[in-house]
C-alpha cells in the first residue's frame, strides 16, 4: 500500500465519522509525519494492541 493509499482511507474514515474539513486536514498532516516516524511493524502493532 503505498502512503497516499493509507491516508486516503484515513480520510474516508474520518470523514465518515463526521469529521470537518480542518480536523481532515489535520489528520492528514500528523498521517504523512507519522508514516516518516514510524515503521510499518509499529504501527501493525498498535492496530494489534487498540
Amino acid at each position: 500500500m503505498t502512503n497516499a493509499a493509507a491516508i486516503g482511507y484515513a480520510l474516508l474514515t474520518a470523514k465518515k465519522m463526521g469529521m470537518n474539513h480542518e480536523e481532515l486536514k489535520r489528520l492528514e498532516a500528523i498521517m504523512y509525519s507519522y508514516l516518516d516516524l514510524v515503521t510499518e511493524e509499529e504501527a501493525e502493532e498498535a492496530y494489534r494492541r487498540n
